[in-house]
Formats: structure tokens, sequence, C-alpha cells
């Protein structure tokens, strides 16, 4: 069995995807159910929950940087450590280039590029990271959706937890790219947005 630490919970068209940390490995999971889909409305999980679980690879699993998907099946829930806790972890673990701090252009493999998105002439090995900003991240509303400002570059934000005006720099923030998207033939190429998560606030 596995540890599995959730460390982020979004919206989703058909219901929510929920983000965790393996902790025997420190590998960054994306948790689908026992048959590979997605998790319902209604799934168990909150952030900062440790569950014991059972992990495998999806059997649909995505190509890169879509590699997180796991399918899972909950064993039983074994305490909430809060904000703090996933702080603790992320703080306390080589997670590798999981983690980066710096500006947004060194995530992701340096894929970005001064941009919002990727493509496929750059493509990430992976599709979630933490990020420890070196600027302030300030709330914006356009167009009824929740955005944060980063040097004029503006993230949509996708979680649950509520907005705060101002994320500030030196925070531990979660990002993930969305899936990719043509924009319904209005751009030349396919790209994947970049979103934030969650953050964490000490």
């Amino acid at each position: 069995m596995t540890t599995v630490l959730i460390v982020s919970k979004t919206k989703m068209a058909n219901g929510v995807c929920v983000g965790g940390i393996n902790e025997q490995s420190g590998e960054l999971v994306r948790l689908h159910n026992e048959r590979g889909g997605n998790l319902g409305a209604d799934a168990p999980y909150e952030i900062g929950d440790r569950w014991e679980m059972s992990v495998e690879t999806a059997w649909n699993v995505r190509k890169v940087p879509h590699i997180e998907d796991k399918q899972t099946a909950p064993i039983k829930k074994i305490e909430n450590v809060g904000v703090a806790g996933i702080i603790d972890y992320v703080k306390k673990h080589n997670l590798g280039s999981r983690l980066y701090a710096g500006s947004l252009n060194g995530t992701f493999d340096g894929c970005l590029q001064s941009r919002i998105y990727v493509t496929r002439n750059c493509v990430p090995e992976f599709s979630t990271q933490f990020w420890i900003p070196d600027e302030d991240l300030n709330h914006i509303v356009s167009f009824g959706k929740d955005y944060y400002i980063y040097r004029g570059l503006k993230i949509k934000y996708v979680g649950f937890l509520p907005v705060v005006a101002r994320i500030p720099a030196g925070v531990i923030v979660r990002l993930s790219l969305a899936n990719w998207f043509d924009g319904n033939g209005i751009w030349p190429e396919e790209r994947c947005y970049l979103q934030i998560s969650g953050w964490y606030l000490p």
C-alpha cells in the first residue's frame, strides 16, 4: 500500500482533479478512480489529507507532459496535516525538478518561454510542479474568472481554496498544465495552458 498526501483539488467540467504526493517515492500523482476515470465531485479527498491507498499507473495514462495519472482505490484516511504539513513535506524532501524557485520561465523545463502555455515545439517531462515565485502574484477577476498576475502574465486559478488578494513571493505555489487544446481551430497549434491549482501560506 501507498501513503498519498493530498496537495490540490481543482475544478473540472465533469468532476474534480485531485493532486497528491506519493510519500514513499516523492512522485507527484494525479488521482483517478480504480477504473482510470475522473473523480466525481463527491470524492472524499481534502487538501492536507494523508490517505492509505492502492496506486498504480492508469491504464489510460496520457503521453508527456500529462504523465501523473494513477488509478487509485482509497483504503483509509490516516489524518489531515493541513497546509503546514504540505509545506513541511515539500521543504524536507528532495523533489528534484518538481520544485523550482525563481522566475516563471524556469518552470516546466523552461518550455513556457515568457508565455502561459507550452506547445508541441517544447514539451516538458511533467505537467504538475511546485513553484516558489520570485515576485508577488496579484489576484484579478476577468470575465468572471479568477487569475493571478505575474510580470504582466495572466495565469488562471482553478482551485477550491478561497482566493487571496496577493500570493507573496517565496510562498510555495502548485502549478499544472491543462489538456492540449487547439482553440477550436483558432490557434495555429495545440497548447497546454498554465494553471494555478493552489498555494500554501504558512
